[in-house]
């Protein structure tokens, strides 16, 4: 498959070529790193996951900055995520074509001289808050007024999913929405050139923009099921049951909780598909039932789907669509979060579920495990919600490696890829570092709307460094309000941001490889996610040997810089 190619990649290999006759030698060190048996992969994404996230979670679980169990693997790197549509917001400011996939600047989609080369804050100085907070307007739009450039999770899946950048709201789709748009995934490539099992798993419904990238293509991320808002095209749903037919599913959206009366206009799955399910010969289906533990329910059909020999589909969910979220307790020196629906199972239950069935392909598989909550808490400037979904991903991370650790099966760290990333940035969290929060501790939350407010000469401004506590985004309305200053949100929306990648595996020398490619930092890209999964997987060829070595001259001399 055709690779994002930047200017100075193609640069990169000519400076190959005139090195390679003089140092033919080194290349062999290239061709010998690229053939690790490979045959497990296990990605998980936090929706809307900023490192302040991470660490805000870790003090309050652990009393320590990077303390969760993703942040211990022996490969960790920052990854930037703009879309398309970032690009061209960014470009029409900058008075610079819109992106084309054969000639592109990867400075115009993420800017290091403003957005730094980390995330913050382990970069604390050199990072231009109002880059990440400026709405600006369209490609080829006049005023003012736009959105802040910032991916979708569409697209940012779409970008893990398949390698390539597209349009926000697209899925597995070519940017501009042509009618033979669709894109290969990594799920359809592991599948048909190896024969690999493929389960996808979310705490929001089935079919939202992440898992559904994986498993299934539509050029609209809203189209949820044939007829949903009258709309002509085929359904997401409808693809996932009907056509790819994943060997585990596993999410929110049962419509007796979020749409009992089937409502064409709402809901996640029609009655036609969900009786499908109910009545399938090749899915077990464990689904909400009232007063039950979901979590029960998922394990004993993950187990009649193994006897069986059959697929597993769990359809669980609120009257939100998603799993109702843990929440988190204000208890100092006692982390302690309580699960917010029996009726629902955890992260974890869903992800062992998931393995249990897949496990049994000899051919192997990939797993796609996806906390939506992260991205709706941050959204809605909910500390306390963002710490319950935080616990809920760690804690699914542990049972995973478990998992693995366990020697009665195939799986073992020689095998098994396993990532921990984030679709982008969501909410642009602060924490105040003069006023640091410990273990078990939160800081007080009101609702805005309730919160009584102080008038005239009573109003205080908080204490707070001038790095954590930015102006807001234009027009930002906070849900909540933290007068201790303990923490800041300063958009109600997504952000350009660099995001972390967690890997443990023998696939960290790939992603190595792939740092500074495109920057003047080492940074990897989203798509560059997807190019080493297909190298590490054999399902694809990588960018070979000789590029490789032209890259690296390239960046020595500062082609392509602007």
């Amino acid at each position: 498959m055709a690779r994002e190619t930047p200017r100075r990649t193609r640069r990169g290999f000519l400076a190959g070529l005139i090195l390679a006759a003089a140092a033919g030698v080194v290349l062999v060190a290239f061709v010998s790193s690229g053939d690790l048996p490979f045959r497990h992969v296990i990605l998980f994404v936090g929706d809307g996951m900023q490192l302040e996230n991470e660490i805000a979670a870790s003090r309050y679980l652990y009393g320590a900055d990077h303390a969760l169990a993703w942040h211990g693997f022996p490969g960790r790197f920052v990854v930037s995520t703009w879309d398309v549509t970032t690009y061209d917001r960014f470009a029409w400011r900058a008075q610079r074509p819109r992106y084309e996939r054969k000639v592109f600047f990867p400075e115009l989609g993420y800017d290091i001289s403003r957005g730094g080369s980390r995330p913050y804050p382990d970069q604390l100085t050199g990072i231009d808050n109002a880059y990440f907070l400026t709405p600006l307007p369209a490609y080829g739009a006049t005023g003012s007024a736009g959105a802040i450039p910032a991916t979708d999770s569409a697209s940012a899946a779409t970008a893990l999913a398949t390698g390539f950048k597209t349009d926000s709201g697209n899925i597995s789709w070519r940017a501009g929405d042509l009618p033979d748009g669709r894109l290969t995934t990594i799920a359809e490539k592991v599948r048909g050139l190896r024969g690999a099992a493929v389960g996808i798993v979310s705490t929001v419904p089935f079919n939202h923009a992440t898992p559904a990238a994986f498993v299934s293509h539509n050029p609209g991320r809203s189209n949820y099921y044939t007829g949903y808002r009258d709309s002509t095209q085929p359904g997401l749903a409808d693809e996932i049951i009907g056509v790819f037919k994943p060997e585990v599913v596993i999410g929110g959206g049962h419509p007796l909780t979020s749409n009992p009366t089937f409502d064409t206009k709402r809901g996640y799955i029609s009655r036609a598909l969900y009786e499908s399910l109910r009545s399938s010969s090749e899915y077990v289906l464990a689904e909400r039932q009232p007063g039950v533990d979901g979590a029960l329910t998922l394990a004993a059909a993950a187990e009649a789907a193994v006897a069986a020999k059959k697929k597993l589909f769990g359809l669980f969910g609120g009257s939100e669509g998603g799993f109702v979220p843990p929440v988190a307790e204000d208890i100092p020196g006692v982390p302690l979060v309580r699960r917010g629906s029996i009726e629902d199972p955890l992260l974890k239950d869903a992800a062992l579920a998931a393995l249990r069935v897949l496990s049994q392909d000899e051919d192997g598989f990939f797993l796609l495990v996806e906390q939506g909550d992260i991205d709706w808490a941050n959204h809605d400037g909910n500390f306390r919600g963002g710490i319950g979904t935080m616990w809920d991903l760690e804690e699914a991370v542990k049972a995973v490696m478990e998992f693995v650790d366990r020697p009665s099966d195939a799986l073992d760290w020689a095998n098994t890829v396993l990532l921990v990333t984030a679709d982008h940035a969501t909410g642009f969290m602060r924490l105040n570092p003069q006023k640091p929060l410990g273990r078990g501790d939160l800081p007080g939350q009101e609702s805005a709307a309730t919160a009584p407010v102080p008038a005239g000469p009573q109003r205080k401004a908080q204490p707070v460094s001038p790095h954590n506590s930015p102006a807001p985004a234009p027009g930002y309305v906070p849900l909540f309000l933290y007068q201790g200053g303990e923490v800041s949100f300063g958009t109600s929306g997504h952000t350009n941001e660099l995001v972390t990648l967690c890997v443990k595996g023998d696939a960290v020398p790939f992603f190595r490889a792939y740092e500074g490619r495109w920057y003047a930092a080492p940074i990897i890209d989203n798509t560059q996610i997807h190019a080493v999964l297909s190298e590490a997987l054999k399902v694809t060829r990588g960018p070979g040997p000789l590029r490789r070595l032209g890259e690296a001259v390239t960046r020595f001399l500062g082609f392509g810089r602007r």
